[in-house]
């Protein structure tokens, strides 16, 4: 007998002919399924509705399970089942920290949210339109989004998980912010994949997709020093962050000064939380140091902004007077005057690619292992940078 193939072909043929699209789940009974997989019927049951049952079943077993079901062709009623049995055909779900400053309006969840959408693949199966199965079965290329709170035991009993993750219909799932363990636990035990996007987690199941932020801080430093700086200052996080991002935005400082033979004053570091209006008062406070430094490397381009827009308001010319290199490279780096000279952050290649690696992975029920993927980030330069007046 030859089954299903589902990159494309959409009948069964058997000794009598081909088999109608919306037959195959008449023809596949539960009781043919616990036979030919060596469970009971219950425990069937129990895995296809996602339900205890007082039944428990090991991953494994799961495994094996969805493994006879694909063989045989069998097509659940329930979209919810069927999507667990075939998770290449559910939805792309978005999920964003609902502590992440701007929400939907952040530049790197404008940014990530737009590239993810761009990405998803296009529908590669031509199904039949008269049967309710097929209608089902046609993968769905809207990103659905929603929040999450990283204070939250998802795995908590009577704990409701985001919108996406309760549907059952989304199978691939991107988490933007910080991470919570208990909402990745929930989804890899269902042996679906997870992209953590900017975050590094070092969970079974979970992809992480990150800039190098040390080497972003590398490369601003190596940079201005090339110009011939060497009084630097630095806006960096809050004090005492235990931000992974921000320990290693300051540790590629310290290692970019060890390098190239310099050294940061403490005074001359001025902590914010990275907004624009930090980078207003920043400014302020560098003013305040003596010597006053060349350049400035702030963290973010939106505090970089802030910085520049308090500088041309004092009278401090930018770059003539002042040097000032952001990270990022969001929409507002270009909008700034004269244009922000930044570290480019690839939000749009990490979302790209962990699409890709999302569809690849359901589509060939690649193991889930965790891993760690450094997408390449760059220098871009405009107006905002020069070399040191007295130079």
């Amino acid at each position: 007998m030859n089954f299903p193939n589902w990159d494309g072909v959409t009948q069964q043929t058997t000794a009598e002919g081909p088999k109608k699209f919306e037959d195959l789940h008449r023809a596949i009974t539960m009781a043919q399924i616990a036979k030919a997989a060596s469970v009971s019927q219950g425990a069937i049951s129990s895995m296809l509705n996602d339900r205890n049952y007082g039944i428990r079943v090991s991953e494994k077993t799961r495994t094996h399970v969805f493994k006879i079901c694909r063989e045989m062709g069998y097509i659940p009623n329930d979209l919810r089942a069927l999507v667990r049995m075939y998770p290449e055909l559910g939805g792309f779900s978005l999920l964003i920290a609902n502590n992440l400053t701007g929400g939907l309006t952040s530049p790197m969840v404008s940014r990530i949210a737009s590239a993810t959408i761009l990405a998803l693949p296009t529908p590669s199966q031509t199904l039949p339109q008269n049967s309710e199965e097929a209608i089902a079965l046609t993968p769905s290329q809207a990103l659905s989004i929603a929040f999450y709170d990283p204070a939250i035991d998802y795995l908590a009993e009577g704990t409701n998980a985001p919108g996406s993750v309760n549907t059952y219909v989304d199978s691939k799932f991107l988490i933007v912010g910080q991470p919570n363990l208990s909402l990745l636990e929930l989804l890899t035990r269902r042996g679906l994949p997870v992209m953590q996007l900017g975050s590094d987690v070092a969970l079974p199941g979970v992809v992480s997709f990150l800039p190098d932020y040390a080497l972003a801080s590398k490369l601003a430093i190596a940079h201005l020093h090339k110009l011939g700086h060497t009084n630097i200052g630095i806006v960096s996080g809050p004090f005492g962050s235990s931000d992974p991002k921000i320990l290693d935005f300051n540790r590629g400082v310290r290692l970019a000064c060890d390098e190239l033979g310099l050294k940061i004053d403490a005074q001359h570091i001025v902590y914010s939380d990275l907004t624009v209006e930090a980078g207003r008062a920043a400014l302020d406070e560098i003013l305040a140091r003596t010597p006053q430094p060349s350049a400035v490397f702030c963290m973010s381009d939106a505090v970089a902004v802030g910085l520049i827009e308090r500088a041309q308001a004092q009278g401090v010319s930018v770059p003539e007077k002042l040097s000032v290199i952001g990270c990022g490279d969001d929409f507002e780096a270009q909008m700034v005057h004269p244009q922000l000279t930044t570290i480019r952050l690839p939000f749009e290649e990490m979302s790209r690619l962990a699409v890709a690696e999302l569809d690849r992975i359901v589509h060939n029920t690649t193991p889930l292992i965790a891993r760690k993927i450094f997408v390449p980030l760059s220098l871009v330069e405009r107006a905002s940078v020069a070399p040191p007046k007295s130079n």
